[in-house]
């Protein structure tokens, strides 16, 4: 792992450093909410680790970046930290971030599933980008429905004023979604056959 992703890798034990401490002053301050987010943002972060070692997969190396990164922002700063209550914009690009990151785990998913899609044609760009595309919308409508539990469970304001807030998010992971779509249809180079 630290010899393929070095950089990555890094960043990745960084990142759980600086979550460590803050995990354990929630939990002094029986703060259970934001420090299961915490554990939960340690374990989402290490699971494409582990799934490369499982699975011998090789994730793009840009890919894994953002997808830290997002899980960071989202889970740990955002909630367990609150950081959507600080800067009003901070779940609206989440979104449209999620948009795009969903879209290339779906394509990613589909290379795994089915080798041909690494073949250059405009018929299977065109079916990668569709399933990317409708891959990330059933991702954001999943996220809404966990943002929904979430609210009538613990009493949290995810769905900020409701549909409004919900149709707005919904909105931003499509435009996220498009944009990869798009990028992945209109591109030339496909992803090397060592990838995934």
């Amino acid at each position: 792992m630290k010899r393929t992703r070095p950089l990555v890798f890094w960043l990745y034990i960084v990142l759980c450093f600086t979550i460590v401490p803050v995990t354990f002053l929630h939990l002094a301050r029986l703060n259970w909410l934001a420090t299961g987010m915490c554990l939960l943002t340690l374990l989402l972060m290490s699971i494409p680790f582990l799934l490369e070692t499982k699975y011998k997969l090789t994730i793009p190396r840009g890919f894994l970046t953002a997808l830290i990164l997002f899980l960071y922002a989202s889970m740990f700063l955002g909630t367990a930290n609150r950081m959507y209550d600080v800067f009003w914009w901070w779940d609206k690009m989440l979104h449209g971030a999620s948009g795009f990151i969903f879209a290339q785990m779906g394509f990613l998913l589909l290379l795994f599933l089915d080798s041909s899609q690494k073949q250059d044609s405009s018929r299977s760009r065109l079916l990668a980008a569709l399933f990317a595309f409708s891959f990330s919308l059933a991702a954001g409508g999943v996220w809404e429905i966990y943002e929904y539990t979430m609210d009538r469970t613990f009493g949290t304001l995810y769905q900020g004023v409701g549909i409004h807030d919900t149709m707005t998010d919904i909105i931003l992971d499509a435009l996220g979604a498009l944009v990869f779509a798009l990028l992945l249809y209109f591109r030339k180079k496909r992803v090397p056959s060592s990838s995934v």
